[in-house]
């Protein structure tokens, strides 16, 4: 695996890594507590030279993953691009966004994991490639939702989780450029990662907003 490069990041910032290529991976020893509500945000860079200008998949992938974390089996939560089924499973209208993904389970080959995204009001256009985005990902357990916000494009986005939703804590490393399924490394990032931030709880769009723009949060 190569390590990924130093580079510029979004300005006001100390800077950031780039991935030059699919084989490229980071991790933090850091990691979130996944059985109650936390938060994860992130500057975020698809770069042209990694992923295409038209910034396409692929052929049989569905998701490139900017911050993860480590499970037994595959990762808690992932957040990055994905592809988003427009009307349902099985109608095969796809469309790519910036999403925040929850696993319900610390899943097996003999189990069946049902993925709750959260993503961005408008799909990802080719224009959006070499530009910062600001995301956030909350994963509110008390409400029963997960969040995203992009506050540089000024959207939300909000999925109810099913009132059955089984809590696990994936109590590894948080994972830069990548997430973990089936026991191996996926989703490889093509782009750039700025600061990350962890929480425990919940942050609200201001705070959103307020990362983005100071670097810290509302009533700091």
């Amino acid at each position: 695996m190569r390590e990924p490069r130093w580079t510029d990041g979004p300005a006001g910032t100390a800077g950031a890594v780039a991935f030059s290529d699919s084989l490229s991976l980071a991790s933090e020893s850091g990691a979130v507590v996944t059985d109650q509500s936390f938060s994860v945000a992130a500057w975020l860079r698809l770069d042209s030279a990694v992923a295409g200008a038209d910034l396409r998949f692929a052929p049989d992938w569905y998701a490139w993953t900017a911050v993860a974390q480590s499970g037994s089996y595959h990762s808690p939560f992932y957040l990055g691009v994905r592809f988003i089924e427009y009307g349902g499973e099985g109608t095969g209208d796809f469309h790519m966004h910036w999403t925040f993904a929850v696993a319900p389970i610390d899943g097996s080959d003999d189990s069946t994991v049902e993925w709750v995204d959260a993503y961005s009001t408008t799909e990802i256009a080719p224009e959006e490639a070499d530009r910062w985005v600001f995301v956030a990902g909350v994963y509110d357990l008390e409400a029963g939702v997960a969040r995203i916000y992009v506050p540089t494009h000024g959207e939300r986005g909000e999925a109810k989780l099913p009132v059955d939703w089984p809590k696990w804590n994936g109590d590894l490393s948080i994972q830069l450029g990548h997430a973990w399924f089936r026991d191996e490394y996926v989703d490889q990032w093509p782009g750039s990662i700025g600061p990350v931030w962890a929480y425990s709880g919940v942050l609200t769009e201001a705070d959103a907003v307020s990362l983005s723009e100071r670097g810290r949060l509302a009533d700091e």
